[in-house]
């Protein structure tokens, strides 16, 4: 893989910080021609999640791009490479800024400038990506301190470290030897994400469910863990943590390793749910109509099957066309909210779902500028040339839910003797989830 230039841009498509691996040609190429250009197809798309994240650039470019939140991660490069490495690559940037300096935001960047620059430094070399894992990267940059950064940001001189990092060599370099905990305690979390379009009658298009198995390790010496899951039959395109020994999974499907120190991410996995229920923990119901001149978007909530479980951070969008206005928003429940940062858009937020919620209703009126108020039949659905919403995007999360049913049935500890305190959670939340009027 070659990687020419990395962008963090925020959602207007301003730079923030910019790395490049390249010949000052391709930086002025970079940074005056691609840049700009990926920032005006960004403002020409109704939402950042209409974006393509592989996008062909000018001159012979081609920029992929992930989003997180407020800002926008994107590498630029000129040779054949597979997008899903730079993809990848991207998302390890992210995790890794995110456990230097924790929440990243447009303020939080600028504020530890001099550290996300070493931190690119290290991670690729000459355009190839040499590292991601923070348990190499902290024995090469150091955790900012405050008095560094305010000294930093004052003076723009990186102070460093006083002593020089200390680079493991081991055959576990993601584990350095000597370390001690006063307790010794290992976590983990089973995050999975439901892809998922669903059309007006609430019948299911397409299904999907991938998930994460992340973990934070507290132990002392040097631990190895075996960690049995329930029904790893059903997991596949698995990508594991180098500290992971393939052969184990493999033949028993176990996973069988020596953990890092700290927060790391163990596997990301996709399950197969091709002879499984398609689970949805939430229902949504979407219609929308129009009379005479004037368009009708309802859209309705219920729980679904998530074991009884609380659904929080319940999030409607309602993408609507530029030339609608007039916009009237009814809910009894929850707050929402109509933004017009590129079109204009309704956002429906509720705190929590509970399972017996009945008549959860969201009703948007507007007009259409450009709407004919002959072309349609009085109370006729509309046609999809003639709406502006085509479609709702939903976000929810569910504690204590697993939609794959994935769950750990021992973690067993072997080489040291000491007792070790365990827990796990399990969380499912909404990734595309879509339903279509």
């Amino acid at each position: 893989m070659s990687l020419e230039s990395l962008f963090i841009l925020n959602t207007a498509g301003v730079p923030i910080i910019q790395k490049h691996w390249c010949d000052d040609i391709a930086i002025r190429r970079a940074s005056l021609v691609v840049a700009p250009a990926f920032a005006r197809y960004l403002a020409s798309v109704p939402s950042l999640a209409d974006a393509e994240p592989v996008w062909s650039g000018p001159q012979d470019t081609v920029c992929i791009h992930i989003q997180r939140k407020e800002l926008v991660y994107l590498g630029i490069v000129s040779e054949e490479v597979p997008p899903i490495e730079i993809l990848e690559f991207l998302d390890g940037v992210v995790q890794a800024l995110s456990e230097y300096i924790g929440q990243l935001s447009e303020l939080t960047i600028k504020e530890n400038f001099v550290t996300v620059y070493q931190l690119l430094s290290e991670m690729v070399d000459s355009g190839s990506v040499v590292t991601t894992d923070t348990t190499v990267l902290r024995g090469l940059v150091p955790v900012p301190s405050l008095v560094n950064r305010v000294i930093e940001n004052v003076s723009g001189i990186g102070l460093g470290s006083e002593k020089r990092p200390n680079v493991n060599t081991s055959a576990t370099p993601w584990r350095r030897q000597g370390i001690r905990h006063t307790t010794n305690e290992f976590f983990v979390d089973i995050v999975e994400r439901i892809d998922t379009i669903v059309d007006s009658s609430g019948s299911i298009i397409s299904y999907d469910v991938s998930g994460d198995i992340s973990c934070k390790s507290r132990l002392s010496g040097m631990p190895d863990l075996v960690m049995v899951l329930n029904r790893p039959d059903i997991m596949d395109d698995v990508a594991f943590h180098p500290c992971v020994r393939r052969r184990k999974w493999d033949e028993e499907r176990t996973i069988g390793f020596v953990p890092p120190d700290g927060q790391f991410k163990l596997a990301s996995f996709h399950a197969a749910m091709d002879t499984s229920p398609k689970v949805l923990p939430l229902h949504v119901r979407a219609l929308s109509t129009r009379k005479d001149n004037v368009y009708t978007v309802e859209v309705l909530l219920e729980p679904g099957q998530c074991n009884g479980r609380p659904i929080e951070k319940v999030s409607v969008k309602v993408p609507l066309p530029q030339q609608a206005y007039n916009i009237g928003v009814q809910c009894k429940t929850g707050t929402h909210a109509v933004s017009n940062a590129r079109s204009p858009q309704v956002e429906w937020n509720l705190k929590t779902v509970k399972s017996a919620d009945r008549g959860l209703r969201l009703v948007i009126q507007y007009l259409l500028r450009s709407a004919s108020a002959g072309s349609a039949e009085k109370g006729s659905a509309v046609s999809s040339a003639e709406q502006g919403a085509l479609a709702a995007f939903i976000d929810f999360e569910v504690a204590g839910f697993s939609a794959s049913s994935i769950k750990v049935d021992a973690l067993r500890l072997l080489r040291e003797s000491y007792k070790l305190f365990k827990g796990v959670r399990y969380v499912t939340m909404a990734g595309s989830y879509q339903v279509r009027f």
